[in-house]
């Protein structure tokens, strides 16, 4: 059976309904067990205690995929690849939550998530989801470990503002069904509207100003969930020969649609060090704060961050479709336009971190 519009609106009206209706339980009677304290030498944009539990209504979302298209689509046996794939699916990002849901918990320690995530970057090399970037396999498997570790840390580092991770998620994702909606097998399209829906669910209780944070489980699964799918709609192309130009071209389009995490995290990574801090201790001095110091409204971060994951997204359909010059050069300017303007405006009011 096809996604037919039918199905597929039914389908996001209730995973929306459940997310909502998770959401509003999990605020109205977690109490303060979900309240995360701030780790000694790190600083919080909020000094109000709110719960950090959102990110359960992401797994929701997640089985209800799994759930409708196990009932409504899968007639047909499934094969044994598609049950490895499947399998490694499941695994990945229930694990990457069940650490986030761990670290929200007991503030689990920095050496504990780490060996988490390359264990979950193995075991998507073991299923056959690595990058496939050089043809030489070391070299793949090493960028495949960097990126998913790296990926989960930047939207767990993104997650610093009202409503700011899940709309730039919301827009990573809607990026790679648009530009690759007919290379996407029917569960990977669930699983992604399913991402997308129970987000919408939650940004209810999470646009400024906020009830709820998705605390580390979700911001974990999300990062875990977006690194997965940029490898297998991203980074690689099977219809396409790995050669340097298309290896760029791919490169190229990471950049694009991830420009805005990738920014934040760079931009503190360099200023953390630069001060001789651990770029993985908490402060004031993310790119989201910035454009609040510099007067911008706070509840109008998040959605100017979903408009520049909607228009790179938009770039990289030009470049794919024509392939010109032109395009990759408007990619280019874009990427470093953003990257430019973010770091810039981090640079300044330093005072106020």
């Amino acid at each position: 059976m096809n996604l037919t519009i039918t199905y597929l609106t039914v389908f996001c009206l209730i995973t929306i309904g459940i997310s909502l209706f998770v959401n509003w339980f999990l605020l109205r009677y977690s109490g303060n067990k979900f309240a995360k304290d701030v780790p000694i030498g790190s600083q919080r944009w909020e000094a109000k205690k709110k719960p950090a539990i959102g990110g359960i209504s992401f797994m929701v979302g997640f089985v209800c995929s799994l759930l409708f298209y196990l009932v409504f689509w899968k007639y047909s046996p499934i094969d044994t690849h598609e049950k490895i794939t499947i399998s490694i699916l499941i695994c990945a990002i229930t694990s990457a939550f069940v650490i986030g849901l761990y670290d929200d918990l007991h503030n689990a320690k920095v050496p504990i998530k780490f060996a988490v995530q390359i264990i979950i970057a193995i075991a998507l090399m073991c299923g056959n989801i690595y990058i496939h970037l050089t043809n030489v396999w070391v070299i793949d498997y090493l960028i495949t470990l960097l990126w998913v570790v790296g990926i989960i840390n930047s939207l767990n580092m993104l997650d610093n503002m009202d409503g700011v991770t899940a709309m730039v998620s919301i827009g990573i994702l809607g990026n790679i069904l648009l530009l690759k909606y007919n290379a996407i097998p029917d569960l990977n399209k669930l699983i992604m509207i399913g991402f997308i829906c129970s987000i919408i669910g939650f940004l209810r209780y999470n646009l400024h100003p906020s009830k709820m944070y998705m605390g580390d489980v979700g911001s974990m699964t999300l990062g875990c969930t977006l690194a997965i799918f940029g490898i297998l709609y991203l980074w690689n192309n099977p219809a396409e020969p790995v050669t340097l130009s298309v290896s760029l071209q791919h490169i190229l389009c990471i950049a694009l649609v991830f420009v805005v995490p990738l920014t934040d995290t760079i931009t503190v990574f360099i200023k953390r060090i630069a001060k001789h801090r651990s770029p993985f201790q908490g402060d004031k001095g993310h790119t989201t704060h910035h454009l609040v110091y510099a007067g911008w409204s706070q509840k109008w971060v998040a959605p100017f961050y979903l408009l520049l994951t909607l228009l790179a997204g938009l770039i990289v359909y030009f470049i794919l479709t024509y392939h010109t010059l032109a395009t990759y050069s408007i990619g280019v300017v874009y990427v470093l336009t953003v990257f430019g303007f973010l770091f810039g405006i981090s640079l300044k009011n330093t005072d106020k971190e």
